[in-house]
């Protein structure tokens, strides 16, 4: 007897007794589906939480300002915090650095915007011309702020998707529209797609010409520098390099600029999901235990009602290895059925979740071949004890039972 015929023995049993091979399948199914739903689920929060958190700075190293003084220094009632003072020539200087792409020099500041009879406290942004390119921000409607509006200290800004939303309905047109900002006027000339996350902000975020940031509130021009690196595989060397130069390149005394490594924190995230998602479907791999019982048990009394059928081809010539072999297909055949029938479900629900939930869940193809490579490996363990018994019955015995 070869394999296929093997197979389709295999096959005519489990479809002779099928409400009795879907019972026992149904551990396996429940067990199988589970897991995948499971890991893609895990999968997919860790690919939307990465987007949110890491994408938008993948390339992007922020330089920090750290001071060299210790703790009864900084106690001290002498102590005063000085922020060195960061100019265009810095920005010159960071962009001649081996591995970085551009440099992004930014200000911040908040106010209070008025229209119509809306209004909501933003987080503003004072950026360059250099901002929308080197971060790859999208704009949505209207133009980005350019050279004229920086350099002529333009009152205008750009406003992003969430405030677009909660400050304009959706048949009125933002762009062009004068609102009223910390009681000043400002003319909207675009919109666009923040980097931040949309449930951070209530209200939205605004972008403005740095220029008008420093005028505004009486700051720095420059408050924050941030390097793009020309790749993400040379994002480490670079932020190290940009930061020493800086530190250099001011001649600080009591301090110096330096980078935190978002690549550590990406790593340690990532694993912190891992283990969540494998000890979640540890704890659904459990059916998948109890599935294969199910299995061992039905294949036992598969035997025992088959005991004159294994006499009779035992005495025909069957050795025990085929005897041995044939049941172990069977069951192998029936606990892969149902790792497909599983996978089937769990790309179904995965499929529904997604539809309902803010979740891209994903079934990869590497989750879907353990899933039935696991499945076959649970027959073969679950299947051995079965095989082993139909193939010690001696020949004689198995033809006299009834």
């Amino acid at each position: 007897m070869n394999i296929l015929e093997s197979f389709k023995i295999a096959f005519s049993s489990i479809w002779n007794h099928k409400i009795r091979a879907l019972l026992t399948m149904l551990g396996i199914i429940i067990g199988v589906a589970a897991v995948i739903t499971i890991v893609g689920l895990g999968q997919g929060v860790q690919k939307q939480m990465e987007a949110e958190l890491f994408a938008t700075d993948k390339n992007a190293i922020q330089l920090n300002y750290v001071e060299d003084l210790t703790e009864e220094e900084m106690m001290s009632s002498d102590y005063v915090y000085e922020y060195p003072e960061l100019t265009a020539n810095d920005v010159e200087t960071l962009a001649a650095v081996p591995g970085v792409k551009s440099v992004v020099a930014t200000n911040m500041g908040w106010g209070q915007l008025v229209h119509n009879d809306q209004q909501g406290e933003l987080n503003i942004t004072g950026i360059g011309s250099e901002y929308f390119l080197a971060l790859g921000i999208e704009v949505l409607e209207g133009r980005p702020i350019n050279t004229r509006d920086y350099d002529g200290m333009n009152r205008v800004v750009m406003i992003d998707k969430v405030a677009r939303e909660k400050f304009f309905k959706d048949n009125e047109e933002p762009v062009g529209e004068i609102i009223e900002l910390n009681d000043n006027p400002y003319k909207i000339i675009g919109v666009y797609k923040s980097p931040t996350p949309e449930q951070w902000n209530e209200d939205g975020e605004m972008l403005m010409p740095r220029t008008v940031i420093s005028l505004m509130y009486g700051s720095s021009e420059i408050e924050e520098l941030s390097v793009i690196a020309e790749s993400p595989e040379v994002i480490g060397e670079a932020g190290r390099l940009a930061a020493e130069t800086l530190t250099e390149s001011k001649d600080l005394e009591n301090g110096h600029f330096e980078t935190y490594d978002m690549s550590e924190w990406e790593d340690q995230f990532k694993q912190e999901v891992r283990i969540m998602t494998l000890f979640i479907g540890s704890i659904a791999g459990i059916s998948l235990l109890v599935g294969g019982i199910g299995v061992m048990n039905i294949m036992l009394v598969s035997v025992t009602e088959r005991t004159r059928e294994i006499g009779l081809r035992k005495a025909l010539g069957a050795t025990r290895g085929k005897i041995l072999f044939q049941f172990l297909i069977e069951s192998i055949t029936l606990t892969s059925l149902g790792g497909l029938i599983g996978i089937a479900l769990a790309s179904a629900a995965t499929g529904i979740i997604s539809m309902f939930a803010d979740i891209e869940a994903m079934v990869s193809p590497l989750v879907v071949l353990i899933g039935v490579g696991f499945s076959a490996f649970i027959g073969i363990i679950f299947g051995i004890l079965p095989a082993n018994k139909a193939s010690k019955l001696s020949p004689i015995d198995a033809l006299r039972y009834e």
